[in-house]
């Protein structure tokens, strides 16, 4: 193979980033500001919010339904927003290998719109990553049920769902912290997030995490997947962060690590990263972690991050081969067929062809054009 086939055959996944919602919105908007180069969209109801975060690429759905405003907490209205715009969201899906949803639940046009936006993505052949935050308690028991139903929906599509409780990100001794600063503390989690696995996939890595071993991870994490990350800078910098890491109350504190299933670590550091500190991290990380634990990491070399170092965790509680491929990333197959006596069926859905754009036919909430199997999440046995 010559080297400009080469070229046209290897190519860095797309990895697109998409707020819902008004609390999304401003999530992926404050992503931008900071990181103009990121691919990002934001879609909401609400022509204000739309508006006021000052997106260049931004989708207002449901001008038909709300008119312009927010779904004020109505599940149903957020729901038919999507729908009826649902040709707007195909056409940001076109060539879309890894989609990062970014939503806060509880309200009305994020826990509406995302269990169709993550159908509709998986009908495109993406990777769905589902990344929303979820009410305090002081929001009261609707919302937070409200915010439990929409995750139960969002199973059927998402890949992974990584939850970002606002309840574990505050405590006690927080009680003084101001409201404003409290709400902002899932954005910038958030943010860490994606900048992280953004920064694994696209930078150079003196060790390789790839798409394909981030896609292994979600594919097989069951549903639901957690995440932390750390920063450290000076002498001690790898000192910092795995202590960061150990204390994490989204790990809590450090307890997800010893029943982990399966883990993917990403370093992140300038050209002054020494050997020793990469060990020093991945030594007492993996003292924590079961042995027989699916684990992979990866190194990233990023000037900008001279004198620094930041690590990602993603951990799955639990691991599980899925008998069906319902990912179709880049036509690579991610089945290493390890034990010759067993498969996987393979079942290819490729798609819609000339109606890619068409709307979906909608029937009881369900999309009938997409076969039942995949639509129930049924798995089929070889």
């Amino acid at each position: 193979m010559t080297e400009s086939a080469d070229a046209k055959t290897v190519r860095a996944p797309n990895v697109l980033v998409m707020g819902v919602g008004s609390s999304g919105s401003r999530a992926v908007a404050a992503m931008t500001s900071l990181n103009p180069e990121l691919d990002a969209v934001a879609i909401d109801t609400d022509t204000k919010v739309l508006e006021a975060i000052g997106m260049k690429n931004r989708i207002h759905v449901g001008a038909t339904i709300t008119r312009g405003l927010s779904s004020g907490g109505d599940v149903e209205l957020g729901r038919q927003s999507i729908e009826k715009d649902s040709s707007n969201i195909r056409k940001q899906l076109r060539q879309v290998d890894l989609l990062v949803i970014v939503a806060g639940l509880g309200g009305g046009t994020g826990s509406g719109a995302l269990p169709v936006i993550t159908r509709i993505a998986r009908e495109a052949g993406a990777l769905v990553l589902t990344m929303v935050a979820t009410p305090f308690k002081f929001e009261g028991a609707k919302i937070n049920r409200i915010a439990d139903e929409a995750i139960k929906r969002l199973r059927s599509h998402s890949d992974a769902i990584i939850r970002i409780e606002n309840e574990r990100l505050v405590d006690r001794s927080d009680a003084d912290l101001p409201a404003e600063q409290a709400f902002a503390r899932s954005h910038q989690v958030m943010m860490d997030g994606i900048f992280s696995i953004s920064r694994l996939l696209t930078r150079n890595g003196v060790v390789g995490l790839d798409f394909a071993c981030i896609h292994t991870m979600l594919r097989n994490c069951d549903g639901f997947c957690n995440f932390a990350s750390a920063d450290g800078a000076g002498d001690d910098r790898a000192k910092t962060v795995v202590e960061t890491l150990l204390k994490h109350r989204l790990l809590n504190k450090g307890r997800m690590l010893e029943g982990a299933a399966g883990a993917v670590i990403g370093l992140t550091g300038g050209h002054d990263l020494r050997l020793s500190e990469i060990d020093d991290v991945m030594t007492q990380l993996q003292e924590k972690l079961p042995d027989e634990v699916w684990l992979n990491f990866g190194v990233a070399v990023d000037p900008a991050f001279e004198g620094r170092l930041s690590a990602i965790i993603l951990v799955a509680e639990q691991w599980k081969e899925p008998l069906v491929d319902h990912n179709r990333q880049m036509g690579l197959s991610f089945n290493k067929n390890l034990n010759p006596g067993q498969g996987e069926l393979l079942l290819e859905t490729t798609g819609k062809g000339e109606f890619t754009n068409s709307d979906p036919t909608i029937h009881n909430n369900e999309d009938l054009d997409v076969p039942t199997y995949i639509r129930r999440d049924i798995k089929l046995p070889r």
